[in-house]
């Protein structure tokens, strides 16, 4: 089958050259760990596609800058699309209608809700497992805490704080770019917040933006209600001088903390300092095996390819949904933190207009 990678940037390959990232870290690395070869790259930095050439041994016909060329003329089974969000909806359709039985899709799905469908409904008409890249879905941790939450080793989970935290917004608040932090990062941690917790009824929320009176935001807040009754307390961004991906999860009898690096359980047990009450006591997250998300992502994708498989672990649906939640609590922004709640008519979302875009 003929494989082709758009895209040949950071999340494409280039984070396989991080010494301190746990390999593979890219859609390339995963793809290989999975035995899965690419066979085709198309990027439109020659010089970026020219470095990817020599590290793949791609010969010059083998490389493109033009996607649509390389899809017409090539009609690749396996497509992955590791560009600029804005580039996503035109590329990803364009690769559903030439013949790809796999599109994987870094996130976010696209800048919109109406482009966003528009990927959606072109894939189920061709037949194209589309597959976004929110890869915490496919970490053993996550899905060890989503078995606990289950069997109701927590209790009823009540609240939930979620922290993604970094820098604040850097582009140029290009229209189709959708977002800022909470959107092309914060899309990560809504989409575990979902698949932990299940689909989010209404939301509230704001964001600040330093030094700015218009653009995307610095900083967004929010509270999320799940449709199951979980409260949700979300920050992204923050102008922070780090990184940080944590969720502190509380249920009636114990609590979670997970995160990068990190996972933490807390069970309830009788208090060494007050009569009749319990504390929180640290005891052993349970084990699971250690996995590579890009790895099982491709592993998934070869299956599907193989026909062993028909379905994805992360649909076009679920990167839409996340899209929704973001951009819902982006117009609870704008209305002053008015309640929004789910599911959102595509077109009530002006980001020209929330953002005070020229």
């Amino acid at each position: 089958m003929k494989s082709a990678l758009i895209g040949c940037g950071r999340i494409g390959v280039m984070l396989e050259h991080d010494p301190l990232r746990y390999k593979p870290c890219t859609h390339y690395g995963g793809a290989r760990s999975a035995g899965l070869h690419i066979q085709y790259a198309c990027d439109i930095n020659p010089k970026r596609l020219a470095t990817f050439a020599r590290m793949t041994s791609l010969s010059h016909e083998q490389c493109y800058t033009d996607y649509s060329k390389l899809l017409q003329e090539i009609k690749p089974e396996l497509v992955i699309i590791a560009t600029w969000t804005e580039s996503h909806a035109e590329i990803c359709k364009e690769a559903a209608r030439n013949n790809a039985a796999v599109i994987v899709l870094e996130k976010p799905i696209t800048h919109s809700l109406a482009s966003a469908r528009q990927i959606i409904d072109t894939c189920s008409r061709t037949g194209t497992a589309l597959i976004i890249n929110h890869e915490r879905r496919y970490l053993n941790k996550y899905l060890k805490l989503k078995k606990l939450i289950e069997k109701g080793a927590l209790g009823d989970i009540k609240t939930v704080h979620a922290s993604m935290l970094t820098s604040g917004y850097w582009g140029d608040s290009n229209i189709f770019e959708g977002g800022g932090p909470l959107l092309h990062d914060g899309t990560h941690m809504i989409d575990i917040l979902r698949f932990l917790f299940g689909d989010i009824r209404d939301v509230m929320g704001e964001f600040q933006r330093e030094n700015r009176s218009s653009g995307f935001e610095d900083r967004a807040a929010a509270w999320l209600r799940t449709t199951s009754g979980v409260d949700i307390f979300l920050e992204t961004g923050g102008n922070r001088e780090y990184f940080i991906f944590n969720l502190e999860i509380s249920g009636t009898k114990g609590n979670a903390v997970i995160g990068n690096g990190y996972e933490k359980l807390y069970k309830k047990k009788q208090s060494r300092y007050y009569t009749g009450f319990n504390d929180l006591v640290a005891g052993p997250f349970p084990r699971y095996a250690e996995n590579n998300c890009f790895h099982d992502l491709y592993k998934e994708v070869r299956a599907i390819l193989h026909g062993k498989k028909t379905t994805s672990r992360s649909t076009g649906m679920d990167g839409y949904h996340s899209l929704e939640v973001i951009h819902g609590i982006y117009l609870s922004a704008y209305k002053g933190r008015k309640t929004v709640p789910m599911p959102l008519e595509q077109n009530s979302i002006n980001i020209k207009k929330i953002f005070d875009l020229q």
